[in-house]
């Protein structure tokens, strides 16, 4: 499965498209295999493996600001990170989701805390935001622990 296309939630009467990301920029780099596994990684559409040397983009020690640019505005319900805890289950600690028209501006959306995963296993930690128009979207984890280890980051666009 590439991208997580049968994405499906019991109960939930949207319909959702995968948004193509225009774009990605990080306020720092990945540390660790930086310029071979840099922030482009996220937008692929390739999932990692699980464990410790595969293709993640990573961040130990320290907590970036990613920002996404869709291209256009988009009205956005759910965006999906694939990522891995490595020291502890509860490893990513929050993640704010911030949004903005025009890529200067961003406003905060929302705070989300909650994700817990088995260490050294692959998951992914799913914020539903209900409905929101932007074309960009900043992200920032707070990590506890070892640090950051993502794979994919999905928007997933409300269909008419």
């Amino acid at each position: 499965m590439v991208n997580g296309q049968n994405r499906s939630i019991d109960g939930d009467s949207r319909k959702f498209k995968l948004a193509p990301v225009q774009n990605v920029k990080s306020t720092i780099g990945p540390t660790m295999d930086g310029g071979r596994l840099g922030v482009d990684r996220l937008i692929d559409g390739k999932l990692p493996d699980s464990g410790w040397r595969s293709t993640w983009t990573v961040w130990m020690k320290k907590n970036p600001r990613i920002t996404f640019n869709l291209g256009t505005e988009k009205r956005i319900g759910v965006i999906r990170v694939y990522f891995q805890p490595w020291d502890r289950p509860d490893e990513l600690m929050e993640l704010k989701v911030e949004v903005s028209r025009d890529g200067e501006n961003f406003i905060l959306f929302n705070e989300y805390e909650g994700f817990v995963a088995e260490k050294g296993k692959a998951v992914w930690a799913e914020v539903d935001l209900r409905a929101v128009k932007a074309q960009y979207f900043r992200l920032t984890p707070q990590y506890q622990g070892w640090g950051n280890q993502w794979g994919e980051v999905e928007f997933w666009e409300i269909g008419k």
